[in-house]
């Protein structure tokens, strides 16, 4: 519960600094996740999640609080934790957070002339909200910062 608190407490201070700043707009096409993201050229980012092949009742949703550790010019590294939750999961009678993660990644910048263009390549060791048991995911996506 702790965890949860503070990781939306951290969302949405970033997300009121960042209002008038940039937007960046990804999708995971594997996992069928759309992303929505504050600046992802400041070193702390938020990140926001929808799986975008579910049912209303179990609708994944995911807030990422990310890092950059490493600024370049062709590419962002990054890490940060994250929260995985069922916004409509009362709906369903299911509960409310399904697990955590950590993620690091890289957001690759492959052209010069179109540098807000991103290639995404990011593992997540992800851990039920028991944490008894897990995954470790992998993703590809293709972002634009604007």
């Amino acid at each position: 519960m702790k965890l949860r608190s503070l990781l939306f407490v951290l969302f949405i201070n970033l997300l009121a600094q960042e209002i008038v700043a940039q937007v960046a707009v990804a999708y995971y096409p594997f996992q069928s996740t759309l992303s929505v993201s504050t600046d992802t050229e400041k070193p702390l980012w938020a990140d926001f999640r929808i799986e975008t092949n579910s049912f209303y009742g179990n609708l994944n949703s995911e807030l990422d609080l990310m890092w950059n550790w490493k600024r370049g010019e062709w590419v962002n590294y990054y890490s940060g934790v994250g929260w995985n939750f069922a916004p409509f999961a009362a709906a369903s009678d299911l509960d409310f957070t399904n697990g955590y993660l950590f993620a690091t990644g890289a957001r690759i910048k492959p052209w010069t002339a179109h540098r807000n263009f991103q290639v995404i390549l990011e593992i997540a060791p992800y851990v039920n909200r028991q944490w008894d048991g897990g995954i470790f995911r992998s993703s590809l996506g293709l972002a634009y910062n604007w």
